[in-house]
């Protein structure tokens, strides 16, 4: 990644929320020698020493099975975490439009995955622009209309293009193996495109490993590689290498499975996992579904997000509320969950007594059953675990990083 283009990121003041200065640079924050006591309530903070044990542990996981990552950056929109994951060993990073790959084309990022049609003529004309040795952009079509508006808008450059496979009833992508060999065809007869690939998410099955999801996805997934062999017979791909990508963060262990079982093809096979919710994990969505979730594996993804909010209001017997809400915390797939409070710079935690039942716009509803200590009190701080990183990140300009004595020791910038 451009290394000036992270310096000037860090070195740029910002407008926060959270922070004892309304302006602050990552730079000065590094430099600050804040303290969590020091921020401003409430807050989602990163933990770095989940982060750094998420970064290794997934890299590991999947370079043991042969195959590569470029995860999803629209996780994070946060170039500092894209240049950690790349450090890592990814081998580029994938975003869901171009939008988001200007982002990653601005940062220095060489391969981009943009997992979706791109349809709109002035994205296709500013991709056209930018390709060189030094960006190369990755785009999916699952309909000639599509492949005819590319080629009408890129001018004399060359576009790599993935086709992609769907679910009937589901998000985009081609419905049958024919539909998708015959688009094959027409992207190998193009004079602007490269079929370079096959794509697949198999994410829009449901996360829930305790039905019958994990079967449909896995029978889904084994289109992936068939659509390949026979793509691959009838010599319809170019460039050095075929390109199978999937892998959600619900699934991934079932798209290596799949792409491991792979008949030898006449070009070598990069296999690329897509993966973006692994760097922060979380206490809910993740820890649900993912293959190295705590009851699946002892070496465990960790939190690394967390939410933090006082009570500032206890109007009746087992009802109070926290100064946090929907503008500060995901809430699109579950609550947050109350795993501790802090008072007097002590850790209670607890087992449930406590609930979020409600998020108001800056207000938590808290359901309070404990008795003693471990009932909430006016003043305490509330420690929240959250659910889907996604809808987390994109509500922070500015997150604070804290190491395990709760020192304030970096920031990471967003740029949604």
């Amino acid at each position: 990644m451009n290394e000036e283009a992270l310096a000037a990121l860090a070195s740029e003041p910002v407008i926060t929320r959270s922070l004892p200065e309304s302006s602050v640079s990552v730079d000065r924050v590094r430099e600050a020698g804040w303290t969590f006591d020091d921020l401003w309530l409430p807050v989602v903070t990163l933990d770095r020493e989940a982060l750094d044990h998420n970064l290794t542990r997934f890299a590991a996981w999947v370079a043991s099975q042969g195959a590569d990552t470029a995860p999803h950056g629209k996780t994070t929109m946060a170039p500092q975490l894209w240049n950690e994951q790349i450090r890592h060993g990814s081998w580029g990073i994938t975003v869901a439009n171009v939008q988001q790959a200007r982002v990653a084309h601005a940062f220095g990022v060489k391969n981009v995955l943009i997992a979706n049609e791109v349809a709109e003529p002035a994205h296709i004309a500013w991709l056209g622009a930018q390709l060189g040795p030094d960006f190369c952009p990755y785009v999916l079509v699952d309909s000639v209309t599509v492949i005819e508006t590319l080629e009408a808008h890129l001018g004399d450059a060359r576009l790599n293009v993935l086709v992609e496979i769907g679910v009937p009833g589901a998000r985009t992508g081609t419905r049958t193996v024919d539909e998708a060999v015959a688009l094959a065809q027409r992207v190998h007869a193009s004079p602007v495109l490269t079929l370079s690939g096959i794509e697949a998410y198999e994410g829009v099955f449901s996360p829930n490993r305790g039905d019958d999801s994990p079967q449909r996805a896995r029978a889904w997934l084994d289109h992936l590689v068939g659509i390949a062999v026979a793509c691959d017979s009838a010599q319809l791909f170019g460039g050095e290498e075929i390109v199978l990508t999937a892998g959600g963060s619900s699934y991934p262990d079932l798209v290596l499975d799949a792409l491991a079982a792979k008949p030898s093809l006449s070009l070598p096979v990069r296999s690329l996992i897509r993966s973006g919710g692994y760097v922060t994990h979380d206490d809910l969505m993740m820890e649900r579904s993912s293959p190295l979730r705590a009851e699946a594996t002892d070496d465990p993804l960790r939190p690394a997000l967390t939410g933090w909010a006082r009570i500032i209001s206890n109007p009746e017997p087992g009802l109070a509320f926290a100064s946090i809400g929907k503008r500060d915390v995901p809430y699109d797939v579950d609550l947050p969950i109350v795993r501790a409070l802090w008072r007097d710079g002590v850790r209670v935690p607890l087992s449930g007594s406590v609930v979020v039942t409600k998020l108001n716009d800056q207000h938590a509803f808290i359901a309070d059953s404990g008795d003693g200590d471990r009932r909430v009190r006016i003043g305490d701080v509330v420690e929240l675990g959250l659910s889907h990183p996604c809808t987390a990140f994109d509500k922070w300009n500015l997150i604070p990083v804290i190491d395990a004595e709760r020192n304030v020791i970096d920031a990471v910038r967003t740029l949604f």
